[in-house]
């Protein structure tokens, strides 16, 4: 009896795995893990190939967001399969891990895209003297750098491309730094924001990009001319930048498991025009389309592409699911009821987008206003010899934390940025901290007054606050680089909405925790109701509200470097730097530096007993009757 009843759960188990098709799949053939690098061909090539995967050989197939020295890595360890689109030129190890034989390289996807610097239509039109790179030396004014009014500004490469150097490089060898200053923009959506906004505007632009994207395709940006590619100079900057081979590459695990797909992978090819004009169909029909939609027109528009990349009998199978319309469609239950419709955001970008072209002349104004506000502090830091500031930062240190010897150490750790040669990126970095967290103060302290002291603005202002402190962080980036561009204003704005919360909480929690019945002791002896609230309840919740301020510079100092993606400069830009060059040693230095600037500044201002004692006696008046009598005592 027992052993039968053993027997119960083993068949059980028997036959959920000969009957589940996902299991059985997974024996068979399993999953393909595409690299997804963040921009949109990509994205469509991996659509392509795992609308092909799925209808054709039985795959199921999944992206793993990357960035493109990351992928590679990735690659050569097997943690991804395939590679749609490996810029051979963007990876400085590319040739020397295929002839290790770290990979396999099946075949190019395509080689007929340009690079370089652009322009938009309308400048070209204007200035038709405007021709080639050097030319950039005489038209300075005509690009402003918004945070430098000395100098022009050129929007350089993704952060980790090995073209972003080289686009560096160019710019020296050209004597163009001179004239301009060169920007990373963080991310290939930073790069586009930058792009389409300054063209809403009809702004003048300079900036590196590339094809195939929708962004070509839908604009007319004209390419800067340079002398013919040279080999020889190229890698110091000097002549046009070459058509970049991009390459079909698989691990070498995958390409030994899996010959038949891929065959097909290495029949693979497309073009520049081939994928801008999928992602201008994507862009035309709106936020509804999806890669996959794009993947289905494109094959459809183009049946030529099926008959070169498949055996006969494989071309037929793909065409009759073409034909039969959706394909593998998507398991959410609730597209199955007719209320519920997927929101238009091509609508609310349309409206932002709208909205920026409009204000434009007052964001302008508060762009400024922002950018001065940060050099503003630089200019301070910057003037700020280094032993006197590491010296301010021991004795705030002593008196902070009542110890000589902590006020030392603060002042040691600190000097160690100096040391290891991050010092000027440490004061950008402190300039914008500071400069958030100032206008944080100014917005947050007088809202945590006003909902401590009436219950109508907390009930509206809580859920505000709540969706505040919980949106992703990356969010917050969006509206700031369509409004303000890159640069640190948008770092102000966006770190400014992600770091207000706690200070707004902790004021009016601190207000709202003072003792009654010292209030009421307070109003009887005649105070009003605002010396009551500043000579009573803000005094005796310093330490709570000292918390806040606290919290809020710690909140500041971590959206600062995540705003490195919308093109703050600092220790930021070098830890993203670093994380896409997979550069393991730089990126723990400069974190290191980022590390110990925020336990320095949270050791200065995590007490708030000592700025307690300090405000008190600011607000410590006479005994001498009525409202004047009332003498606040706190500790």
């Amino acid at each position: 009896m027992k052993k039968s009843i053993l027997l119960i759960p083993m068949m059980l188990l028997g036959m959920a795995v000969t009957f589940s098709p996902a299991l059985a799949a997974d024996e068979e053939k399993g999953e393909i893990v595409f690299a997804d690098v963040g921009w949109d061909s990509i994205k469509l090539n991996n659509a392509i190939a795992g609308l092909i995967a799925e209808e054709v050989f039985g795959y199921t197939w999944t992206e793993v967001p990357s960035s493109t020295p990351i992928a590679h890595e990735a690659l050569i360890n097997g943690e991804i399969d395939v590679h749609m689109e490996e810029w051979t030129d963007n990876i400085p190890s590319y040739q020397t891990d295929l002839e290790a034989g770290k990979f396999v390289e099946l075949g190019i996807n395509f080689n007929d895209n340009y690079q370089g610097l652009y322009i938009p239509r309308y400048v070209a039109d204007e200035y038709p003297e405007l021709k080639t790179v050097k030319d950039l030396a005489n038209y300075p004014e005509l690009f402003p750098d918004p945070e430098d009014s000395s100098k022009g500004i050129i929007y350089g490469g993704i952060p980790g491309w090995e073209v972003t150097e080289i686009m560096e490089k160019k710019v020296e060898a050209y004597g163009l730094d001179q004239y301009y200053n060169y920007l990373l923009p963080g991310s290939n959506a930073a790069m586009d924001s930058v792009i389409t906004s300054a063209w809403d505007k009809q702004k003048p632009f300079v900036a590196y990009y590339w094809e195939p994207t929708w962004l070509m395709g839908k604009y007319d940006l004209v390419l800067l001319e340079d002398s013919p590619y040279d080999p020889d100079t190229y890698q110091d900057g000097i002549g046009a930048c070459p058509a970049v081979t991009v390459t079909v590459a698989v691990s070498n695990s995958f390409a030994e498991a899996n010959p038949e797909f891929c065959a097909f992978l290495s029949n693979y090819h497309t073009g520049s025009a081939l994928i801008s004009e999928a992602l201008a169909y994507m862009q035309d029909v709106g936020s509804g389309a999806t890669h996959a939609d794009a993947a289905r027109w494109l094959l459809t528009q183009h049946p030529e592409l099926i008959d070169e990349w498949l055996t006969g009998e494989q071309a037929e199978v793909l065409n009759e699911a073409l034909a039969g319309g959706g394909g593998n469609a998507s398991s959410n239950w609730l597209t199955e009821f007719p209320l519920v419709m997927k929101p238009d955001t091509n609508a609310i970008d349309t409206a932002v987008r709208g909205f920026a072209v409009a204000a434009s002349p007052v964001l302008d104004k508060i762009q400024a206003v922002l950018s001065g506000l940060v050099m503003a502090f630089k200019w301070v830091l910057d003037h700020i010899p280094w032993f006197v500031l590491l010296i301010a930062v021991g004795v705030l240190g002593w008196k902070a934390r009542g110890k000589l010897r902590n006020g030392i150490l603060y002042a040691i750790v600190l000097a160690l940025v100096g040391v290891v040669g991050y010092w000027d990126a440490m004061i950008l970095t402190l300039s914008i901290a500071l400069a958030s967290v100032v206008l944080a103060l100014v917005l947050g302290l007088p809202i945590g007054i006003l909902i401590s002291n009436s219950e109508k603005a907390n009930r509206i202002l809580r859920p505000v606050l709540d969706t505040m402190q919980t949106m992703p962080v990356f969010v917050y980036l969006i509206p700031a680089l369509l409004l303000f561009g890159l640069g640190n204003a948008s770092a102000v704005i966006a770190t400014v909405i992600y770091a207000i919360v706690p200070v707004i909480r902790l004021t009016s929690l601190g207000i709202r925790q003072v003792d009654k019945e010292v209030v009421e002791a307070a109003k009887s002896f005649g105070s009003t109701r605002w010396q009551t609230l500043f000579k009573v309840q803000i005094p005796q919740a310093i330490p709570t509200i000292m918390t806040g301020v606290n919290q809020t510079l710690m909140m500041a100092m971590a959206m600062v470097v995540t705003c490195s993606m919308i093109g703050a400069r600092g220790l930021g830009m070098e830890v993203l730097d670093a994380v896409n060059r997979v550069e393991i040693g730089r990126g723990l230095i400069a974190g290191g530096c980022v590390v110990i600037l925020a336990v320095v500044l949270d050791r200065l201002t995590q007490d708030g007993s000592a700025a307690a004692r300090m405000i008190t006696r600011l607000t410590r008046t006479s005994k001498d009757g009525g409202a004047r009598g009332w003498k606040t005592e706190i500790m």
